[in-house]
């Protein structure tokens, strides 16, 4: 019988696995490193494309200044960075 001093163990919402002091409706941890390796994964494909498109629009749309071109690799940079933290997050909370 457990003591009421401890946290009741709680089954994994994906597993089943029991796991104490697991809030409900929560993924225990060996889970959790499972998906968020595979939402590092489709993000990472989802930024490359959108960082190609990206690419190819400034490449295509910006002048040849040399402060435009670094203005414009900022941004293909930046474009890779933020859609990755963002499709990483979707990702996560979709394969929930």
């Amino acid at each position: 019988m457990p003591s009421l001093g401890e946290p009741p163990e709680v089954p994994c919402a994906r597993c089943g696995r029991r796991i104490a002091g697991l809030p409900w409706g929560e993924i225990c941890p060996p889970c959790r490193i499972e998906l968020s390796r595979r939402a590092g994964r489709i993000a990472n494909r989802i930024s490359l494309v959108a960082t190609v498109l990206m690419g190819a629009y400034v490449a295509t749309s910006m002048p040849p200044a040399p402060m435009a071109r670094l203005y414009g690799a900022i941004a293909v940079v930046a474009t890779y960075i933020i859609v990755r933290r963002v499709a990483g997050r979707v990702a996560m909370e979709v394969m929930k």
